[in-house]
C-alpha cells in the first residue's frame, strides 16, 4: 500500500543556488513517487538574497508532484539574507494540518524555522516525522558559528529533534555527534542516489571543446562544487602546483558558483603560482555542460574539509570518473570499492594522491571500472528507494506502536 507523504523543505528546485541538496532532495520525491506513493511538498520561495519567481501559496505540478512555494518574510525587503526561511505563511498552512492527513512528514530544514513549526505541526496532529539532517551534524560543520547553532540548538532544535520518530544523517560523524549530544531519536545513514547515464547518451568531447576550447586535447582533472572555503581549494590549489611541471598537459577546472566572493580569494592564489594558463574557471555550470565535463573529465578531486554527503562525487562515480577525495567527504564506498584515493585534507597528501593519479592510466582505468560498478550497485535511485522506504515504513511501525 503507497504512503501518503509530506515534505517540509527550507528550498527546492529550481533553487540550484543551494547546492546539491536542490536535486538529490527533486529525486528522491521522483524516486518515492515512480515507486507509488504520493508525495506533497511544502517549501519557501527562497534562492539565496532574492526569491524564485514562482506564484506564491499556489499549488504547483513540479515533475508531477505537487509543490507550495510559501513566500519569506523579512521585514518587507525584497533582498533577504541567504539562508532566511522564515514563512509565516506556511506556518498558517501547517497549523491548518489535520491528524491523518499524511502518514509521514519528512523535515529537509536542519537549523531553521519550517523544521520548527514541521516539528509543531507533528505534535498537535500526531502525525510522526522523520528529520532529515543534510550533514548539519557533521563535527566541522556544526562547529561552523559554533556559538549561534549552540544557543538555536539550546532553545529550538533540540526540542525538534527530541520530538523526532527518526533521522536519516548523512555520514557516521553525524551519528556519533548526535549520540554525544544525548539524542536517543533512531537514526539511519541513507545515502542519496544519482541517475546513471545510460552509455552513448553523454555529450561528445567536441561538445565539451566548444564550451571550454581550452579542454580540447588536454587531460584535466575536475572539481564542481560550490566556491566555498570548506570545499578545500586552499589544498587543491598548492597540491596541484607542486605538480604542475612534472605534469605539463594537465589542466585543474573549477566549477561551480561562487560563494561570498571566495573566487577572487582563489583567483589571486592561482596569479601568485602563475597558473593562469593552467586552471579554468568555468563559473555555475548546468545541464548539458555540466554533463560534458563529468564525460571527459580524466579524474574527479573533492579536498573538502567538511561534507554531508557529497552528491557530486556519486555523479562521478556514476560517469565512471576516478576519484580522489578527503576522509571528511565521508564517502567510505569510494575506497571499500576501488573506486579511487580517499587522503587526509592535507596538501602533501593530496598531492601524493593527484601525482599517483597523473602518472598511472592503468590504474586510472581500473579505478574508473569499478567507480561505475560502484554506483550501479549501491547508489541508483532505485536503491537508495528502497532503504529509504524500509526505514520509513520501520519509522511508522513504532510509532504506532508505541
Amino acid at each position: 500500500m503507497g504512503l501518503n507523504l509530506l515534505v517540509i523543505s527550507s528550498y527546492y528546485h529550481p533553487a540550484e543556488v543551494y547546492g546539491g541538496p536542490v536535486p538529490a532532495l527533486r529525486n528522491l520525491n521522483r524516486a518515492m513517487a515512480l515507486s507509488g506513493h504520493k508525495v506533497t511538498t511544502y517549501t519557501t520561495d527562497a534562492n539565496g538574497a532574492i526569491d524564485l519567481t514562482v506564484l506564491g501559496q499556489e499549488v504547483l505540478m513540479v515533475d508531477g508532484l505537487p509543490v507550495t512555494y510559501f513566500p519569506r518574510w523579512w521585514f518587507g525587503r525584497k533582498q533577504k539574507p541567504c539562508n532566511l526561511f522564515f514563512s509565516p505563511i506556511m506556518g498558517q498552512q501547517l497549523r491548518r494540518l489535520q491528524p491523518g492527513a499524511f502518514d509521514l512528514i519528512l523535515t529537509h530544514a536542519s537549523f531553521c524555522d519550517p523544521g520548527r513549526m514541521a516539528a509543531a505541526a507533528s505534535r498537535r496532529t500526531g502525525i510522526p516525522f522523520i528529520y532529515y539532517t543534510h550533514g548539519g551534524y557533521e563535527p566541522w560543520a556544526f562547529k561552523h558559528k559554533y556559538w549561534k547553532k549552540r544557543v538555536y540548538w539550546e532553545l529550538v532544535e533540540k526540542g525538534v529533534l527530541s520530538g523526532a520518530a527518526g533521522m536519516v544523517v548523512c555520514n557516521e560523524a553525524e551519528t556519533d555527534l548526535l549520540r554525544g549530544l544525548r539524542l536517543r531519536t533512531p537514526i539511519r545513514r541513507i545515502p542519496w542516489g544519482v541517475d546513471i547515464p545510460l552509455g552513448g547518451s553523454s555529450p561528445a568531447r567536441e561538445r565539451l571543446a566548444a564550451w571550454f576550447p581550452a579542454l580540447a586535447d588536454r587531460p584535466f582533472w575536475l572539481f564542481l562544487s560550490r566556491l566555498h572555503p570548506k570545499k578545500g581549494l586552499d589544498l587543491l590549489i598548492p597540491a596541484f602546483a607542486a605538480l604542475a611541471r612534472e605534469f605539463p598537459d594537465w589542466l585543474l577546472v573549477l566549477a561551480g558558483p561562487d560563494e561570498g566572493g571566495y573566487r577572487a580569494q582563489l583567483e589571486r592564489m592561482v596569479a601568485e603560482r602563475g597558473l593562469e594558463l593552467r586552471i579554468l574557471f568555468t563559473g555555475m555550470v548546468t545541464g548539458e555542460a555540466k554533463a560534458a565535463l563529468l564525460a571527459h573529465a580524466d579524474c574527479f578531486v573533492l579536498p573538502s574539509y567538511s561534507e554531508g554527503f557529497p552528491v557530486v562525487v556519486v555523479e562521478a562515480l556514476g560517469y565512471g570518473r576516478p576519484v580522489v577525495i578527503t576522509t571528511s567527504c565521508y564517502v567510505p564506498e569510494v575506497a571499500e570499492g576501488e573506486a579511487g584515493l580517499v587522503v587526509l585534507p592535507e596538501v602533501g597528501a593530496l598531492a601524493a594522491a593527484l601525482r599517483e593519479m597523473m602518472r598511472d592510466p592503468a590504474f586510472r582505468a581500473t579505478c574508473s571500472q569499478k567507480a561505475l560498478s560502484l554506483a550501479q550497485r549501491c547508489f541508483t535511485w532505485e536503491a537508495v528507494a528502497k532503504q529509504t522506504l524500509d526505514y520509513y515504513r520501520e519509522v511508522i511501525r513504532c510509532h504506532s506502536t508505541a
